[in-house]
């Protein structure tokens, strides 16, 4: 032990060095002391605030009895001090006060300082990369993650303003900020009379119009000035996720005082989702929803839907809509049961709280029963036995990510084990290019979801960025630790190469190549009229109809071309009378549509086009397929985005670009683009395809047509769309603070704390941790240090709180566990098994300074 650390021990106490302190300042005598400060104690090197486990040096100019009290008053230093003493901090943050007393107890000067503290997980290396990480994701759309309405004058504060989103989001950003019960107390002002929670609230007109169009006839919307208010009608989890907001934001400030205020608001809210005829399933006695992917607000289009005049897939239809039981609604709603019943315990009223204990008993057992197969829970299962859904995929076979959020919501330790083996046994078996194996579903559907729930994206096969942390923090907890400590690696590596962002949903399956389509060029040498030269005949106009000698198409190769990997048959006019290009136009002369027969399927149409220069609008022309059983579908074809004029042409995007270019007599580049159109109704045969000029003039031309049986390929980002980005952040820093660092309030605002440091899991033997809840200033500290080469593990410790029951894991290979000793004293301690994970238990006290060593063997 060197000179440092003996002078910043409690006297009383061995220690154990882990870390340097301040550096100390050089002092003379008392004398000198007196002379320079006169005053008998004084805080040397004083900064705005010092941090837990930091030292500050306090010199005296007189001997004596030193105490050191926290902010709650609580004495965690007293010893005998002559001269100088450096103190290492600890307990409550706040104003310390450090006393000085003579042998007979008389106080002879005191100084105060303050003691801060912020959420920091710093390992020097990888760790510190991704705490940065997941941090800085929670504040993507703004610096300070916060976003703000004004509602009856007064200004709310909360992190999304949907529920889902600022939920999950809390989860993160509890650790940061202590804005939590924003949200909370504007919708508890704002429940329907029924128990109803609003979905979402927004401000300003934006989509507003569409809401009360959609969702006043139902009474789901509400608008109050300029602040307006919706349920998702198809939604059945928005009740648990308010309750569980309260809770979080009570656990984290410990306001006991705001929490009774909302109590009978959580109860209504519970109580509407087991009493109302579109919540409660009376066949099942469990929650009910229209068919959805997982927990989302998209309801499948499918033969069962009914169309409503707005958004069918979104509203329910009274009498008609079909419904059916998610799981993740009912474990969802199991955990916010068990939340209210702790909550109203702690505010006295256990006879209520019993009610609500009972009620999520009978609620999983009943789930169980009917949706637990054994390795994890069946997506969704209709009310009504006659509905027979055709979606293309086996439903029974779908793993829903709402599996991942049940394994942190109370279910037995057997069956949290079994849905963490099920994933493990998906990453084995991925898709080609898949990122992970967190899916929002999986297998997709092939049917009933449109283009916002894209097969392999979002909520439709997506990788679920947001449930990543979820499934870590819950393998974490049940004995997969070294698996949660790879996910949360994986998470950082897919955010670090993907835009340094942890996504909230990346595509599912990223095949490197797409299967070789059958090409098919089509015949249109009976409908061109346009040459490709300057020349033109009396069948066909010159080029562009130009007037101008070389200013012409001369240089691009005719006969069978391959541009940009697609085949086209490109006309030589010279063999057919001059004609080689289809030119549609409103000018006089040109016929402003064309007609080429196909009598075939296809899956996209390629064209080889171009447009002229004087279109002075962005349509450049218009294309209808018309289908053998006499339907159509229309499409603009778009200046710069589908084609461009053929002077100096620059055009590149995922679905045309440039095919070709060169120079002619007048220009140094002159060129033709290709495009890919999607057949919007690809299973039907094409009876033909019809070209149709732009309307403000010009000249639209088509110089090769290409059927394709496939869809155009484009490797699809990595990336995927949908919800918050901030909300994946917010669960994977959960899962590194609670689940790898350890740190989880069992009581209010840290007061007591089970310390489950795993950070053998992740390979790191050296790490600084403070966790703090900012809306309380409760907190945790620790140093960890792990000495393979001694068998041992090192850890020295403080906190706000009073006790911590400390769950070390440790190392795979030891064997058993020779000693613990805290303060350089023995105590009792018991080894325990989570699945073949090893953990050594023992209880340590607040707010003193802890000096811990475990040795191994």
């Amino acid at each position: 032990m060197d000179k440092k650390e003996k002078k910043c021990r409690n006297q009383r106490l061995p220690v154990i060095l882990l870390f340097v302190c301040f550096i100390i300042v050089p002092f003379s005598s008392a004398t000198a002391f007196e002379k320079e400060f006169g005053v008998i104690l004084k805080v040397l090197k004083q900064t705005e605030s010092v941090k837990p486990l930091e030292c500050v040096e306090i010199a005296c100019s007189s001997p004596g009895i030193l105490v050191v009290t926290d902010a709650k008053g609580r004495i965690y230093f007293r010893s005998e001090v002559d001269h100088l003493v450096n103190v290492r901090i600890g307990g409550a943050v706040g104003t310390h006060t450090a006393c000085l007393y003579d042998r007979k107890g008389k106080l002879l000067d005191k100084v105060t300082f303050r003691v801060g503290v912020e959420t920091s997980i710093n390992d020097g290396g990888k760790i510190s990369d991704m705490f940065r990480l997941f941090h800085d994701g929670m504040l993507v759309y703004n610096p300070s993650g916060v976003e703000q309405v004004t509602w009856n004058g007064k200004t709310y504060s909360y992190f999304v303003n949907w529920v889902l989103d600022n939920n999950n989001t809390m989860k993160g950003m509890q650790y940061f900020s202590p804005l939590g019960s924003g949200l909370i107390d504007l919708l508890r002002e704002t429940q329907q009379p029924n128990g109803m929670i609003w979905s979402f609230v927004n401000k300003g007109d934006d989509d507003s119009h569409y809401f009360n169009t959609a969702y006043s006839p139902i009474n789901f919307f509400r608008k109050d000035k300029d602040t307006w208010f919706v349920r998702q009608p198809v939604e059945n989890h928005v009740e648990y996720n308010y309750v569980n907001m309260m809770y979080l934001h009570w656990k984290a400030s410990g306001d006991n005082n705001w929490m009774k205020k909302t109590l009978d608001c959580a109860a209504r809210a519970l109580d509407y989702s087991v009493t109302d005829s579109v919540r409660w399933s009376k066949r099942f006695r469990l929650l009910k929803r229209p068919y959805c992917i997982d927990s989302w607000d998209f309801q499948v289009d499918d033969e069962y839907t009914p169309k409503a005049p707005i958004s069918p897939t979104m509203v329910i239809v009274p009498g008609k809509t079909k419904f059916g039981v998610f799981f993740g609604d009912n474990t969802g709603y199991v955990e916010a049961c068990n939340q209210l019943a702790e909550m109203m315990d702690s505010a006295g009223q256990t006879d209520r709280g019993t009610i609500y204990r009972q009620r999520a008993k009978e609620i999983q057992e009943r789930l169980i029963a009917l949706s637990w197969n054994g390795n994890f829970f069946t997506h969704f299962i209709d009310e009504d036995s006659h509905v027979k859904r055709n979606l293309g995929v086996d439903e029974k076979s779908q793993i829903a990510q709402g599996n991942m959020y049940s394994i942190n919501r109370g279910l037995p330790h057997d069956m949290n084990v079994a849905i963490i083996k099920t994933y493990l046994g998906l990453r084995e078996h991925l898709p080609v290019g898949s990122p992970g194996e967190w899916y929002s579903i999986y297998p997709p559907f092939e049917k009933g979801f449109g283009n916002h729930n894209s097969k392999w994206q979002y909520m439709n096969g997506g990788v679920a960025g947001h449930a990543a942390g979820e499934l870590a923090r819950g393998a974490y907890e049940n004995g997969y630790e070294n698996y949660a400590s790879g996910i949360l690696y994986r998470i950082d590596k897919l955010g670090r190469e993907n835009g340094n962002r942890v996504w909230f949903s990346f595509t599912g399956s990223i095949p490197a190549s797409s299967p070789e389509p059958h090409y098919k060029p089509l015949n249109i040498s009976m409908q061109v009229n346009m040459d490709l030269l300057d020349q033109g005949s009396k069948e066909a106009f010159s080029w562009m109809n130009g007037t101008r000698s070389g200013n012409d198409m001369r240089g691009l190769p005719t006969g069978n071309q391959i541009f940009k990997g697609i085949p086209f048959n490109v006309i030589d006019p010279a063999t057919n009378n001059r004609k080689a290009v289809i030119a549609v136009s409103t000018l006089s002369g040109f016929v402003d549509k064309a007609e080429i027969a196909v009598q075939d399927t296809a899956a996209t149409v390629y064209l080889l086009h171009t447009s002229s220069d004087n279109i002075p609008g962005h349509v450049a022309g218009a294309i209808t397929f018309q289908y053998i059983d006499g339907t159509k579908s229309s499409s603009y074809l778009i200046k710069g985005t589908d084609v461009t004029n053929w002077w100096f042409p620059s055009l590149e995007n995922e679905h045309a670009g440039v095919a070709w270019w060169g120079p002619n007599l007048c220009s140094t580049k002159v060129g033709v683009c290709w495009a890919a159109i999607q057949n919007p109704s690809p299973s039907k045969k094409i009876d033909k395809l019809i070209f149709h000029a732009p309307l403000e003039g010009g000249i639209y031309a088509v110089l090769g047509i290409t059927l394709s049986d496939r869809p155009h390929y484009v490797k699809p980002k990595v990336e995927s769309y949908g919800g918050p980005d901030n909300w994946a952040a917010s669960n994977a820093m959960a899962a590194l603070v609670e689940g790898l660092a350890g740190v989880k309030n069992t009581g209010l605002a840290y007061e007591r704390v089970k310390l489950s440091p795993r950070w053998a899991s992740a390979g790191v033997d050296s790490v600084d941790v403070n966790v703090c809840f900012p809306a309380s200033n409760g907190y945790v500290a620790y140093r960890y240090k792990h000495d393979p080469k001694n068998s041992n593990i090192l850890m020295k410790l403080t906190g706000s709180g009073n006790n911590m029951d400390m769950h070390v894991l440790l190392p795979d290979h030891v064997k058993t566990v020779k000693s613990v000793m805290v303060n350089g004293l023995p105590v009792s301690s018991v080894q325990s098994l989570t699945e073949k994970s090893r953990y050594v238990d023992f209880s340590i006290d607040l707010p003193a300074i802890q000096y811990i060593i475990i040795k191994y063997e």
